[in-house]
């Protein structure tokens, strides 16, 4: 299956769980949504639930939620913060679920250990051979070929030098990799392919239960972390925003995307939902981090912010959310030009 069709779907799906953890969150805390939209379009068919919500079927696959803003600011700021941050939250969970199931269900990430070296490839000429158990990057361990990834996506941009510390027959050597604008001028980063490297295959079930779900949850923060870094990166045209949907994810979980598994799809969708999730944290009205962030202030300063303030606010959320659309798309015509 493409990265490509991945994304579509999981725009789709990711969309459903975003909505309807607002949806369900509102109907714990007692917020009444005026209308669901199961899918948009056309009308297929209406029906109210329990709750007296007008659920709406569409023809197309997109799922929307209604409140009215009469009902929205008569609730405590502290239910607006629940309701509000549920969507973003919602995807979050998924990730940690899906990488969870990956890592459970197949393997539990390995240790960094190469599988074979491309002899023409850059890695070769520094040093790697087959057999070879990456230790550390730039003196930050490295257990598993996550963490190599990470380490990696971090130097992207970058001029310098990379280091990597290797085991090799009980010995550690250091080998130094010389980088200039370090893959800021591919559309797709792909650190394994550059190094010319091939991960070893991972063993089946190892880890277990625990070891699974510990690595789920530990691997859902430092990745929401790696990707928030690398959107910034976008912004300065250190790298091209089609890796947000593609190589950055294949690189941040260690994946050679010439060979990729059932677990490999796993982890791609977990990290389309963390993507879904971070991209609804940015503080636009559109989007969720507006009224999140409006309800967090109202809810410690127990008083509503002045109508005045929101009047600026609303604006700045929105060049703040999407102002720097524009300049990731003239990076992105300066880069194939």
């Amino acid at each position: 299956m493409d990265v490509i069709i991945i994304l579509i779907i999981s725009s789709i799906l990711f969309n459903y769980v975003h909505e309807f953890g607002h949806f369900l969150t509102a109907n714990r805390v007692g917020m009444k949504v005026k209308r669901m939209y199961v899918a948009v379009g056309p009308k297929i068919r209406m029906w109210k639930d329990r709750h007296g919500t007008e659920m709406y079927l569409g023809m197309f696959p997109n799922a929307s939620m209604q409140i009215s803003s009469e009902e929205w600011d008569s609730h405590p700021a502290f239910n607006r913060l629940l309701v509000s941050s549920a969507g973003p939250a919602a995807n979050f969970a998924m990730t940690f679920l899906l990488l969870a199931v990956a890592y459970v269900g197949f393997h539990t990430p390995t240790p960094a250990s190469i599988d074979s070296v491309d002899a023409e490839g850059r890695g070769f000429t520094a040093g790697l051979r087959a057999g070879d158990l990456i230790a550390q990057v730039d003196g930050a361990a490295t257990d598993t070929w996550t963490d190599v990834g990470l380490g990696l996506m971090s130097r992207v941009g970058q001029t310098g030098t990379i280091s990597l510390d290797v085991l090799r027959d009980g010995e550690t050597e250091r080998y130094e990799l010389a980088v200039e604008d370090w893959q800021s001028d591919v559309a797709w980063v792909d650190v394994f392919q550059y190094l010319g490297v091939t991960p070893a295959e991972p063993d089946q079930g190892a880890g277990g239960l625990f070891a699974g779900v510990y690595g789920a949850a530990v691997d859902s923060v430092r990745i929401f972390w790696s990707t928030a870094v690398a959107g910034i990166k976008m912004l300065f045209g250190e790298l091209s925003v089609l890796n947000f949907g593609g190589g950055m994810q294949l690189t941040q979980l260690g994946i050679d995307r010439a060979e990729l598994g059932v677990d490999d799809y796993l982890k791609l969708f977990a990290l389309f939902s963390l993507g879904f999730g971070i991209i609804n944290l940015l503080p636009g009205p559109i989007v969720d981090g507006l009224a999140m962030l409006t309800a967090a202030v109202e809810w410690v300063r127990r008083k509503e912010i002045p109508p005045a303030v929101m009047k600026i606010a609303r604006p700045i959320g929105y060049v703040l959310a999407f102002g720097p659309i524009p300049l990731c798309i003239i990076h992105e015509v300066l880069r194939l030009s």
